[in-house]
């Protein structure tokens, strides 16, 4: 989805990224308004809290059989913020979505449960010791439009679970999907205040930094979750930080060919590759590195591109422009250092939307963009290895974890 914020009014524009129609139009809220959808969510946790975990279990369940009810309708609306096919949306996020929920209604009570410690020839002079979990309060989720859907919910789900409230932050690029997971949790009976959405830009998501929050979720890029580390930082508020990465397959001499050329398609291309675990850099050993780029092109090249509908589409479109601009760049910085594009390379021509070729790059090495920054879009660049040790060594040499 892309946004254009209105000068006049307090609004966000949201786009269909493939077709670029306009959605509808979400409101840009103020500090002003986060401030009060916290101080709301503060007052409904301690009602909440006193709940047993099997009570807070039932409301999940329920929102679960809703969820479960409306596969297709979440899917689609996915589909249309995201651009990504909504086969896809179903598999990577409504379906994982359904498994967690069930997962933590059930189990939640044996992860939280006290733990008593073993202090030694303390406990025989009638002390004890045990590891106790209460909740924090309320909880801050500032969620990625990559997966707009799935991340967001699951993190609503644990932090319910665990007797918190949840102000939800989603991005100014997806925000329906955030206001349907509230639309979700209204329907489930969740207590009013319980779980609050605030929609906005980056603005709205500092504001909800700054509002006191007792803890901080962030998914996103690492320039922005610096940002987030620094303000809670000022106010020791707990944060958890789900950043970028430059994900590394290495195929070694010994590796099904078939079976790696296929995985490294699916790795590198689904969601249009914008993913923070996609593959975004493959090192290949130099046996076998011709057959293994064969595969994976002739795979490449069976991929359908093109707005999402139905099933007959393998990669839909990228959500956002700026990314689509980043991808290129990448793509061109490695060409001009000498850089082999076996297939794609380009965005697709004469597309309504944001659509990108999903591109297989050889000849690469660490002094280009492509291999050392994340390009967070459909492109696959093999480099060649002589040995184990030289593949560790170049799948370690990266800034990121």
């Amino acid at each position: 989805m892309s946004t254009q914020i209105l000068p006049s009014t307090p609004e966000i524009v949201c786009v269909n990224p493939a077709t670029g129609e306009e959605l509808g139009r979400v409101p840009l809220m103020s500090a002003s308004e986060v401030a009060a959808a916290v101080t709301r969510a503060r007052k409904a946790q301690p009602a909440w809290a006193r709940l047993s975990i099997r009570a807070r279990a039932e409301y999940v369940l329920r929102a679960r059989e809703i969820v479960l009810a409306q596969v297709d309708e979440i899917a689609a609306l996915i589909s249309r913020e995201t651009g990504k096919p909504p086969a896809e949306a179903t598999s990577m996020e409504v379906v994982p979505t359904l498994d967690l929920m069930h997962y933590f209604a059930r189990h939640t009570e044996a992860l939280l449960h006290r733990q008593k410690i073993d202090i030694g020839q303390y406990g025989l002079m009638g002390r004890s010791s045990y590891i106790v979990y209460k909740p924090l309060g309320v909880v801050g989720i500032i969620s990625p439009w990559n997966f707009p859907w799935a991340t967001p919910l699951d993190e609503v789900v644990m932090a319910l679970m665990a007797g918190n409230a949840v102000v939800l932050k989603p991005s100014e690029l997806t925000p329906m999907c955030g206001l349907k997971i509230g639309d979700v949790l209204r329907a489930a009976r969740f207590p009013e205040g319980l779980v609050e959405i605030v929609t906005g830009d980056g603005s709205t998501g500092a504001a909800l930094v700054e509002a006191g929050v007792d803890k901080i979720m962030f998914t996103g890029s690492v320039a922005t979750g610096k940002r987030v580390a620094e303000a809670a930082a000022r106010r020791l508020t707990p944060v958890v930080l789900e950043l970028g990465g430059k994900d590394a397959m290495l195929v070694l001499e010994d590796a099904n060919l078939t079976n790696a050329a296929r995985a490294a398609v699916w790795g590198g291309f689904c969601n249009a590759g914008q993913a923070c675990a996609s593959i975004e850099r493959c090192y290949v050993h130099e046996s076998v590195a011709k057959e293994f780029t064969k595969l994976v092109v002739e795979e490449t090249r069976k991929l359908r591109v093109g707005p999402p509908a139905g099933d007959e589409i393998d990669m839909g479109a990228m959500t956002n422009e700026r990314q689509l601009r980043i991808v290129e760049e990448h793509i061109q910085d490695a060409i001009a250092q000498g850089a082999r594009v076996e297939t794609g390379g380009h965005r697709v021509e004469n597309a309504a939307g944001w659509f990108h070729e999903p591109t297989v790059v050889t000849n690469v090495d660490h002094s280009m963009e492509l291999m050392r920054d994340e390009t967070f879009g459909p492109v696959l660049p093999i480099m060649t290895f002589r040995s184990d040790d030289e593949a560790v060594r170049l799948a370690n040499d990266s800034i990121y974890g």
